[in-house]
């Protein structure tokens, strides 16, 4: 006869699981509810987010966390199905980039929505020349394929140059630091490789005059999908992967070892890469990440305080080295 279920003869040691199975599902129906009655919703955070709305669109702060759920769902069953590493979902890394995440996102509300808001007001005044007229008569749909292909070819350059300018390189590195990549590996970018970034970001949709709700969906996409590449998952998209940047090639990107370096920069779409020969040539390989500089810190605990230590000093660190470069150079 089996025996009854019961707390005491659950482990306690699952306990933990059970609890964050119980919030995550939870997270998953608020949610569902939000999206779902968007109309009732949508008032209420356009006079919450009041002067954040430059960067948080009630919109997307309405459709963003299902898509978050979703996506996100994916990736650990992913990470739990077809792991390239044996590690445990919850590491110490796991935990480092999950507490950039919450700094990233301020940074983003306190700062960058601004900082995008100038940008914005710059274009108008002094760039709109640049807006391409002659597209307005198009399909909304060519528009868009347009503006979202030159908006990726922006990030794959942008990207390239932070890797081969060694001063953009130094704030782009705090990102490569990472040893174990998981779906929260995206947030661990330094708030100066943020601004460097932003300020080609929104320019081509500009460009093309598309629709704010289209400029939206892109934008709530371009979000959550580099939380799918960055994932601890062995796969490559099969035949997509001549088309959409796959954890396998993101994962080349991050390696360590000198082979792979300064490959794969796609954000969104391999296709440049494989254009202007950057892509690395073998879509099976899964090397080990980091970068190569013993003097990084690395979190190797699961303390609160050193964890914390960990994101201060990543934050700082690319300061110091300009600083101790500058001065070997002066001598």
């Amino acid at each position: 006869m089996q025996e009854e279920l019961t707390p005491e003869t659950i482990s306690s040691s699952a306990w933990p699981g059970y609890l964050l199975l119980a919030a995550w599902l939870t997270a998953g129906a608020v949610a569902i509810v939000m999206a779902f009655g968007s109309q009732h919703v949508l008032p209420l955070l356009d006079g919450m987010l009041g002067p954040l709305k430059h960067h948080v669109t009630a919109e997307k702060a309405v459709y963003s966390p299902l898509a978050y759920f979703c996506l996100l769902s994916v990736v650990y069953l992913l990470e739990r199905r077809v792991p390239v590493r044996d590690q445990a979902f919850f590491s110490a890394s796991f935990w480092q980039d999950a507490l950039w995440y919450p700094g990233s996102m301020l940074f983003r509300i306190l700062f960058l929505g601004w900082y995008v808001a100038l940008l914005h007001t710059l274009y108008q005044q002094y760039f709109q020349f640049l807006t391409i007229e002659a597209v307005s008569d198009w399909h909304p749909a060519l528009r868009f394929i347009a503006a979202a292909l030159l908006a990726d070819f922006t990030r794959w350059l942008s990207h390239l140059i932070r890797h081969k300018v060694p001063l953009f390189w130094r704030f782009h590195a705090v990102h490569h630091s990472q040893r174990n990549l998981n779906l929260f590996t995206d947030a661990r970018v330094h708030p100066v490789d943020h601004m460097i970034s932003a300020t080609l970001r929104f320019l081509p949709l500009m460009m093309f005059s598309n629709a704010t709700v289209v400029i939206l969906l892109w934008a709530i996409f371009e979000t959550v999908y580099p939380k799918f590449y960055h994932g601890n998952i062995r796969l490559n998209l099969g035949p997509l992967r001549y088309i959409l940047v796959t954890p396998q090639s993101h994962r080349v990107h991050h390696a360590s070892e000198a082979p792979y370096r300064d490959k794969n920069f796609g954000f969104t779409f391999s296709i440049w890469d494989r254009l202007f020969g950057t892509h690395y040539k073998d879509d099976n390989a899964y090397p080990e990440t980091g970068v190569q500089d013993e003097a990084y810190p690395v979190e190797d605990g699961l303390n609160p305080r050193d964890q914390a230590g960990v994101f201060m000093r990543l934050l700082i660190h690319p300061f110091l080295h300009i600083s101790r470069t500058n001065k070997r150079g002066e001598h």
